[in-house]
């Protein structure tokens, strides 16, 4: 009912990311914040209901009536406020007050975090007179909270409480320090016999015992219980389980709001971050651990019911169908108020290992079976003084997967759950159905399976909603629809017109489906055919299956945001090539059943253009083949009025992309994104320079295509780019006469600068590159990469193949050797683009001579932040292209 948003902060100063950071266990965080470092602030909050309003302007030529936009409330900020992040809402607001979220403060000047609650209240005597009121919370006033890995707080399921972590009272002021003199060495071993343990070559893991005493410091933390039924916040308690301190990585509420399902960090590792390390997954019971004024006695009655303890998990095999081999992604059943919901791998979690083969006697007798799901109750017996006992009831095997388990959802109405799996290996997916009434003793019924590569065929994902016990679950027609039964699906509605986002809604006992909401189909290209309701598989390619008139098409793009709880409103957002994304509310119902008066939108946003200097850039989404017939497609920016104006010479281009594998070379072929989506350019973006006079081919297809058993992509790299680039660069030049071949650059980030080096060393195609933050020697990364996941001694030729580093000899051998810049993070944290990568791969280019330039920016991760690095960024492309200008 009402939308929330915040003023976008503007690029920080290089002087926040030069604060002091701490990196430990692959987390990066500010010792002195105790939050992620590098955070920035929101510097307004504001407020807008959302309701469908009487009719304001037609256009006549689409047949669509807007209104003006809806009143837009300011919520105040605290008055020392620097500015807000963190927003999380209440699942169940207290009687006082209608809505109820809670947001952190950075007061100004300081290094201090500050928790508020905001309350929406309706004026008794006033229907509509809605007031946000910003209120501290005294109970936290004094303590510390700790953002270092995620967010400091949550509400429990109920809405009572607030939980949060802080710092214990009797913590160290002061972190350990550093031992002047080194007390030994620092040592990893690998016993006789032990498992195969590959692992990534991830950063920032712990490297010694000063490492582990500071981990222990900046991560230990108390569990507070913050009462919200009173609106004075002043009433607070430590959870007796948490007293003395715990390493919490991962906290969830049970439905009730009485358990806590907390899994806490027991051992540390040098190989794997901290998500892979021994942890103890257990339950706690909060009524007995927040009563009692003898902390003592209270954190003797404390009821913690261990569920399992797993050691460090770095065994898990390479392979992306590869998985844990302990019980793993533990939750709360939603649909019980205590149950415990989790996976277990029934081959190990290696692919490699043989299925489990169900025994004769079996309802499934014959199947295999490679993941298993488990629910597993939770029972509390009275314990007399010491308070209340926990305990499990034996494990209940739910269902189990013949691929490996990857999700699951739940109807509120708690009579269908969805469960996804997958298969890595040839890229397909699952849906089953399972009635939750008798699970155990049901039989999966397929929903569908498919190749999640085929955009065109995708059926979308079911639209979820938060229940009133905070769980969030698939979202049902309201109880007094006449569609019971059913649940809706929201997609990207991919298509050869290109996106086109859509909402279903499917019935789930016969799987048909009813289109209630398309994107506007564009002015120009051919429809599906609408000769009946329903279009091939029984699903409607527009809404109701009615054709689309041509007086109703439009050069837009929408997607849709929300179904509102009529069911029937929804918040969509629309833009164009020259309008920028707004938000609107308009009717199913009346899309369903277009009057002579067309559609209604009622406007709940009218931001500006946020860049006009692109104002007039052409786009256009084009398509071409590769010469083995593969379909290609790329966005294509020109110069305002180039193509109008007669006899105009070539421009200089911009080639700029990012490979992807595929395991069907018809889906790699397949169109992706939108020609009408909004023309604007972030930071990392290259459109910016049909600005300056050139042709921009974004994003242009470069598919690594590996059809077949036995057959990996990535063995064929090399020859798939070079293939599709001299596509690209033939389109521009020869068919569309747009682009000079004597001027071609081509450019990427990550593994997009990979490619240009591939491209660089092995075509004559392109005068230059520009590389941000790649990857040139992958025995570097022997345990995979990207998509790969082989290791280096299962595919050495592969790895060496695509090691540019290998090729900088033929490079300097290119008929036209096209000069390299090199840009870099200074602090990469991505696992595969350590900046040693690039210093060694440009003192390679110097040591054969080869035009290059090599940027290190100071403080910069994977992605660059600062103001000063983006700036400088942008003028080391500038002035390395200029000479393509002339």
């Amino acid at each position: 009912r009402w939308l929330i948003y915040t003023g976008q902060p503007p690029l920080p100063s290089i002087e926040l990311l030069a604060r002091p950071e701490e990196k430990l266990a692959g987390l990066r965080f500010d010792p002195v914040l105790l939050a992620p470092s590098r955070l920035d602030y929101c510097f307004d909050l504001k407020a807008q209901h959302l309701s469908l309003r009487s009719r304001n302007t037609t256009n006549s030529n689409t047949n669509t009536t807007t209104t003006e936009p809806a009143e837009i409330t300011d919520i105040p900020l605290p008055s020392e406020s620097e500015g807000i992040r963190y927003i999380r809402f209440n699942p169940n607001p207290p009687k006082y007050a209608n809505q109820q979220f809670v947001f952190t403060s950075k007061r100004k000047n300081t290094n201090v975090l500050e928790v508020y609650v905001c309350n929406l209240t309706v004026s008794k005597s006033n229907g509509n007179g809605n007031r946000w009121a910003v209120h501290p919370v005294p109970a936290l006033r004094g303590r510390r909270l700790n953002f270092v890995n995620g967010c400091a707080y949550q509400f429990t399921s109920n809405g009572k409480s607030l939980l949060c972590k802080i710092i214990p009272k009797n913590h160290p002021s002061n972190p350990p320090a550093e031992p002047a003199v080194p007390i030994g060495p620092s040592i990893q071993t690998v016993v006789e016999g032990a498992k195969k343990a590959p692992g990534r070559t991830y950063q920032d893991l712990l490297k010694n015992r000063h490492d582990e005493d500071k981990f222990r410091y900046y991560l230990t933390t108390e569990l507070m219980n913050v009462d919200m039924t009173m609106y004075t916040y002043d009433s607070s308690s430590i959870v007796s389980q948490s007293r003395g301190g715990f390493i919490s990585c991962g906290m969830e509420s049970s439905p009730c709001g009485r358990y806590l399902l907390v899994e806490s960090i027991t051992d540390l590792s040098y190989s794997v971050p901290l998500c892979r390390f021994g942890k103890d997954v257990a339950v706690w019971d909060l009524e007995p651990g927040c009563e009692g004024s003898d902390p003592e006695a209270a954190a003797n009655s404390a009821a913690i019911l261990t569920v399992v303890s797993n050691p460090v998990d770095d065994e898990i095999p390479l392979s992306y169908d590869a998985c844990s081999r302990h019980k793993r992604r533990f939750q709360f059943h939603p649909c019980f108020p205590h149950t415990l919901l989790y996976a277990h791998a029934l081959d190990g979690g290696d692919p490699t290992n043989e299925p489990l083969v169900v025994v004769e006697g079996d309802d499934n007798e014959g199947e295999s079976f490679r993941d298993a799901i488990y629910t597993q109750d939770i029972q509390s017996s009275n314990a007399g003084a010491t308070g209340s006992k926990l305990s499990l009831q034996d494990p209940v095997q739910l269902c189990r997967l013949e691929w490996r388990y990857d999700d699951i959802n739940f109807t509120e109405s708690g009579g269908t759950m969805l469960i996804d799996e997958y298969r890595w290996s040839d890229r397909m997916e699952r849906k089953w159905k399972l009635l939750s009434a008798n699970a155990s003793k049901t039989k999966k019924s397929l929903v569908w399976e498919r190749s999640w590569e085929d955009r065109y065929s995708s059926p979308g994902v079911p639209l979820l909603k938060r229940g009133t016990n905070g769980k969030y679950f698939v979202r049902e027609p309201s109880k007094t629809s006449t569609s019971p039964g059913h649940i809706y699906l929201k997609g990207a509605g991919a298509s050869p017109l290109g996106d086109r986002p859509f909402l279903d809604r499917m019935n789930l006992e016969t799987a048909a489906k009813v289109r209630l909401w398309r994107c506007t189909a564009p002015i120009d290209g051919d429809l599906a055919p609408s000769t009946s309701l329903e279009e091939k598989d029984g699903v409607q390619s527009e809404v109701g299956g009615n054709s689309v008139a041509p007086e109703s098409r439009e050069d837009v793009y929408e997607t849709l945001v929300v179904l509102l709880e009529d069911d029937d409103s929804i918040l969509i957002s629309r833009e164009s090539k020259t309008t920028p994304t707004n938000y609107y509310l308009t009717s199913l119902s009346e899309r369903e059943h277009p009057s002579s008066s067309g559609r209604t939108l009622t406007t709940i946003t009218a931001f500006p253009h946020p860049q006009p200097d692109l104002i007039g850039v052409e786009k256009e989404l084009v398509q071409y083949k590769r010469k083995d017939g593969v379909d290609l497609t790329a966005n294509l920016y020109l110069p305002r009025g180039h193509d109008t104006k007669p006899n105009t010479p070539p421009l200089p281009t911009l080639f700029w992309a990012y490979p992807r594998e595929f395991k069907n070379s018809k889906a790699a072929g397949q169109i992706q994104g939108s020609k009408h989506k909004f023309v604007s350019a972030h930071w990392a973006s290259p459109i910016h320079w049909a600005a300056k006079g050139w042709a921009v081919m974004d994003d242009f297809s470069l598919p690594i295509i590996g059809e077949g058993d036995g057959i990996h992509p990535n063995d064929t790299f090399i020859e798939q780019i070079v293939s599709g680039a001299t596509a690209a660069v033939e389109y521009v030049t020869n068919v569309r006469g747009v682009g000079d071949p004597d001027r071609c650059a081509v450019g990427g980030h990550s593994y997009g600068s990979f490619m240009t080096s591939h491209l660089l060393s092995h075509t004559s195609l392109f005068a230059a590159g520009i590389g941000r933050s790649g990857a040139f020697n992958r025995t570097l990364t022997p345990m995979s990469f990207q998509s790969e996941d082989r290791s280096l001694w299962e595919a050495p030729d592969t790895y060496i193949a695509m090691s540019p580093l290998m090729h900088v000899k033929n490079y300097s051998e290119q008929d036209r050797v096209g000069k390299l810049l090199l840009i870099h993070g200074e602090v990469d944290e991505n696992s595969g683009t350590h900046p040693l990568q690039s210093e060694r791969y440009f003192a390679a280019l110097k040591a054969f001579g080869i035009e290059s330039r090599l940027c290190m920016l100071p403080h910069e991760r994977h992605s660059y932040r600062a103001r000063e690095s983006i700036l400088h960024m942008a003028w080391e492309q500038e002035e390395w292209l200029k000479a393509l200008e002339l």
